[in-house]
């Protein structure tokens, strides 16, 4: 879910502790098959010594034991395959996360409260700002603990490079189920960006693997490389008139932050998949009953079902690509002709995203192995 800031319609260190878990335990998650779990070897990708050369000494000791076919990464004290051995296994442990639980039953709070903030320096959060909640919310501000694991888990899936843009994480929660996670720009620079995780609905890591991606797909395709950032209507939110203008001006694609460069992700996305129904879709957004919109939003979708990868990608073009990210991620290459397999495919089209997907997928897979 991405946090717009217009009110506008287009609206996871447990690591070390872990690794205690025997390889029979390993083997029990999730029907995964033994090879899954290959046998640690404590050494696997530091340097091997030279011929006749006196090694220069280690300044740290190797944070964690690697899995067989796994190489040490020490300037993130990381584990994780190189070879892309781990995408095949990665998508049989995720299969079915994106199914709906009917079983599963909300307790939503009356609003969204934001628990604690950090700062973001590297691989770390930092100076953690307690707001005042109600004693109700005090065990999820003082879950230190918990709020540390998800940020490690991320900072652990995505590279830092890659993430380099986000400033702040923000524990929030509206209760158990609602929104889990979204990401908004950061309120005093536009060019910066803040992770907000509802802590209440964490504990199921497949689900919190699957919409880290997906937020991360919000980061990749609305980052200021991607979109000719507003700075204007960032700091007027409310300046409904200098928003219609920008977006009439824009001659590519607005997402709301800005008009979407012709080389972004984004615009060519839209331009593939959404520019012969966009108008219809946006005739729905200007409809104010809540029910006339859901229904319309709902005839809509059932409509191109076969368009869409999931029911909340036709929310808009945003969704749809963070959610076709999420299943370029996640699910094995498409081999079907729907559209929804082209927006899949979309992704492989681009080498720099068939890298980093295979660099999140082995960094995620070696994460959801340790912690589970």
């Amino acid at each position: 879910m991405l946090k717009q800031k217009k009110s506008t319609s287009w609206q996871l260190k447990v690591f070390l502790a872990v690794l205690a878990v025997t390889l029979i335990a390993c083997e029990a998650v999730m029907g995964i098959p033994e090879q899954a779990y290959p046998e640690a070897e404590p050494n696997a990708g530091l340097p091997a010594e030279a011929p006749g050369v006196n090694p220069a000494p280690i300044a740290v000791e190797q944070a964690e034991s690697c899995f067989g076919g796994e190489v040490y990464h020490p300037e993130e004290a990381l584990c994780y395959s190189e070879d892309g051995s781990a995408i095949p296994l990665f998508v049989t442990m995720m299969d079915g996360v994106d199914e709906y639980d009917e079983n599963f039953e909300e307790e939503l709070l009356d609003n969204e409260y934001t628990l604690v903030t950090y700062e973001i320096e590297g691989n770390e959060i930092v100076s953690p700002d307690y707001e005042n909640v109600s004693a109700d919310l005090t065990s999820y501000q003082d879950d230190a603990q918990r709020q540390e694991m998800v940020w490690d888990f991320y900072a652990a899936m995505i590279p830092p490079d890659a993430r380099d843009l986000l400033t702040h994480y923000i524990v929030i929660t509206d209760g158990l189920g609602g929104g889990l996670a979204a990401v908004e720009q950061s309120p005093d620079d536009p060019t910066d960006w803040m992770l907000n995780i509802d802590i209440a609905d964490t504990a199921d890591l497949q689900e919190l693997t699957f919409t880290l991606i997906h937020e991360y797909g919000h980061l990749l395709t609305l980052n200021d490389e991607q979109v000719k950032i507003d700075a204007y209507l960032f700091h007027n939110p409310d300046d409904d008139d200098a928003y219609f203008e920008a977006e009439d001006a824009c001659e590519t694609y607005f997402p709301g932050e800005g008009c979407a460069l012709r080389s972004s992700y984004l615009y060519q996305f839209y331009t593939q998949f959404w520019d012969d129904m966009y108008d219809e879709w946006l005739d729905i957004q200007f409809i104010e009953d809540d029910d006339e919109y859901y229904e319309a939003l709902d005839e809509f979708y059932f409509a191109r079902e076969d368009q869409f990868v999931t029911d909340y990608s036709v929310t808009n073009p945003e969704e749809d690509i963070a959610e076709s990210w999420s299943f370029f991620i996640m699910k094995a290459k498409p081999t079907g002709n729907t559209i929804a397999d082209q927006k899949v495919l979309f992704f492989y089209q681009f080498p720099e995203l068939v890298s980093l997907r295979e660099e999140i997928v082995a960094r995620t897979y070696s994460r959801l192995i340790r912690m589970q």
